[in-house]
């Protein structure tokens, strides 16, 4: 396992940024909120909190995601179906499941280990009332 230190020195309040993807030039600036203190030394790295569904890969950058949350939020563009289609065939921006999120980067992190593409779709729940 890799181990990485971020540059220079981080307090809660400080932030950095860093660049996903080359390609689509994902910009990123990351704030420190807290530093937690875990009990076990943890074999992965984890997420502790998050908000919203990644966008899918090869979307275009930040210009090209707002395109494709437009598309996909009209039913009478002419490229609504097509999108859809092209990200799996469902996509909620608002989505966010931090078991889900762990799982995806735990298996990120193995060899030989199918990457899940789209975020999953939600299962049909019975409301009982």
């Amino acid at each position: 396992m890799a181990r990485f230190r971020l540059p220079g020195s981080h307090q809660v309040g400080s932030s950095f940024r860093y660049l996903y993807d080359f390609g689509d030039g994902w910009q990123h600036t990351v704030s420190i909120e807290a530093f937690l203190t875990e009990d076990v030394k943890p074999k992965f790295g984890r997420c502790v909190d998050g908000a919203r569904a990644r966008p899918p890969e090869d979307v275009g950058g930040t210009l090209g995601y707002e395109r494709f949350l437009k598309i996909i939020a009209d039913v009478s563009d002419p490229e609504h179906e097509e999108t859809l289609q092209w990200c799996g065939g469902h996509f909620d921006p608002e989505w966010f499941d931090l078991e889900v999120v762990n799982k995806d980067m735990r298996s990120a992190l193995r060899a030989n280990v199918k990457r899940r593409l789209y975020p999953p779709k939600p299962h049909n729940r019975a409301v009982i009332s």
